[in-house]
């Protein structure tokens, strides 16, 4: 056992440092949910059903003034409209 303590605590403290830092995988949008929400607005959807952040993308579900669902998907980095689809 007297051994095996330090063994251990060596070995944490030999763990690369940056290792502990990587976000491998996750990605956090600079596009805040609010600012999806105030693009979709400006865009015409009056009434927000849903919005998401899913496949590296805002998607926005809702209506617009003409009653006609309304599907966005909003770049979560530049806030650009990747698609708008209206149907009736």
């Amino acid at each position: 056992m007297r051994i095996v303590i330090p063994a251990i605590l060596l070995a944490c403290l030999l763990v690369p440092q940056h290792a502990a830092a990587q976000t491998v995988g996750i990605y956090a949008p600079t596009v805040s949910v609010e600012q999806a929400q105030d693009i979709a607005v400006v865009n015409g959807v009056i009434a927000i059903r849903k919005i998401e952040f899913n496949d590296g993308a805002w998607k926005v579900e809702g209506r617009d003034r003409e009653g006609r669902r309304v599907e966005m998907k909003i770049d979560p980095g530049t806030g650009e409209i990747l698609r708008l689809e209206r149907y009736r």
